[in-house]
């Protein structure tokens, strides 16, 4: 399946969002921003990541607007590791809902949109 344009600008406009809001958080912490819950863990190294760099697992809750999604991004001196496109990936979206969970990329989109300026 090919991807959308929606995943395209979600993957550019989560890359942002990490690197304006999250780019300190340690692991295991959990927050609230902007009515979302957002969980960091600790995530395992994939082959081809420096030692240096730390991998960092993101659930993000949005409960009222019932979505969820699982990022995956690499760290490197506090810099998302390059190329982005490998290394900070959205790997679900979940629809808490009735709705499909093709509709939670679209009320990412906007949540995102909302805090990252784009």
């Amino acid at each position: 399946m090919e991807p959308l344009v929606i995943d395209d600008a979600n993957s550019l406009a989560v890359q942002r969002f990490l690197v304006r809001y999250l780019a300190e958080a340690p692991p295991y912490i959990v927050g609230h921003l902007a009515g979302a819950t957002i969980i960091v863990e600790p995530s395992r190294h994939r082959t081809g990541v420096p030692d240096d760099a730390e991998a960092r697992r993101y659930i993000i809750t949005h409960c009222d607007e019932q979505w969820s999604i699982v990022v995956r991004a690499v760290w490197r001196n506090r810099q998302l590791l390059t190329p982005s496109a490998t290394h900070t990936v959205i790997e679900r979206y979940d629809h808490l809902g009735a709705r499909g969970d093709e509709d939670a990329k679209y009320a990412v989109n906007k949540w995102l949109r909302s805090l990252v300026g784009i």
